[in-house]
């Protein structure tokens, strides 16, 4: 038996599967399968959670960095003002 683990012979085979088939194959093939415009913002962008203006809300970022960055929804009453 050969000294290699299982493991390597399995990624070994996986490389010279690749390594022979890619000239016939050619690489990957990436994108959706047609053109695609570039990508707009939207002129008023809506918070995914709350539904609100993303320009009332807040982000709280700790100086801490194990601390996650956290958004702030506004609440309902003030939407109305960002209109």
């Amino acid at each position: 038996m050969s000294g290699r683990s299982l493991r390597e012979r399995l990624f070994g085979g996986a490389r010279g599967l690749d390594k022979n088939l890619l000239p016939f194959m050619g690489p990957a093939q990436v994108g959706a399968g047609h053109p695609e415009e570039p990508y707009r913002l939207p002129d008023d962008p809506r918070c995914p959670i709350c539904g609100g203006p993303m320009a009332l809300h807040a982000l709280d970022r700790s100086a801490d960095p194990s601390r996650p960055t956290r958004m702030i929804c506004p609440p309902r009453d003030t939407w109305d003002d960002a209109a």
